[in-house]
C-alpha cells in the first residue's frame, strides 16, 4: 500500500504518483485516472470506487490529518481534524 501526503489541492505518494484536486468533486492522477467524488463515494475511470467511513477508507486506508495510508483516504474529508473554538474567535 502506498503512502500519501496531502498538500492542498496536491497529494504525492511514496510512490511517484500525484494527484490534482480540480474541484470540490473531481480529482486527477498522474497516471490519466479521474476520480469523481459523489457524497461519500469516490468513482475512478479506471473502475475504482471508494467508500468513507470517518477517517477510513473501503480499501483499508486510513487519513490521519494530511496523512494517508492509500489512495481511497486521500479522497476523506478533513472531519477528523477537530474543530477548536478558541482558535476561531476574533481576538480584536
Amino acid at each position: 500500500m502506498s503512502f500519501w501526503q496531502i498538500l492542498g489541492r496536491f497529494a504525492v505518494s511514496d510512490t511517484g504518483e500525484t494527484l490534482q484536486k480540480l474541484s470540490d468533486t473531481t480529482s486527477v492522477s498522474s497516471d490519466g485516472t479521474t476520480y469523481t467524488k459523489m457524497g461519500s463515494t469516490t468513482v475512478g475511470s479506471d473502475g475504482s470506487v471508494f467508500t468513507q467511513m470517518g477517517s477510513f477508507s473501503t480499501d483499508g486506508s486510513t487519513r490521519m490529518g494530511s496523512t494517508a495510508t492509500g489512495i481511497g483516504a486521500v479522497f476523506n474529508d478533513r472531519d477528523d481534524w477537530p474543530s477548536n473554538p478558541s482558535v476561531e474567535k476574533d481576538h480584536f
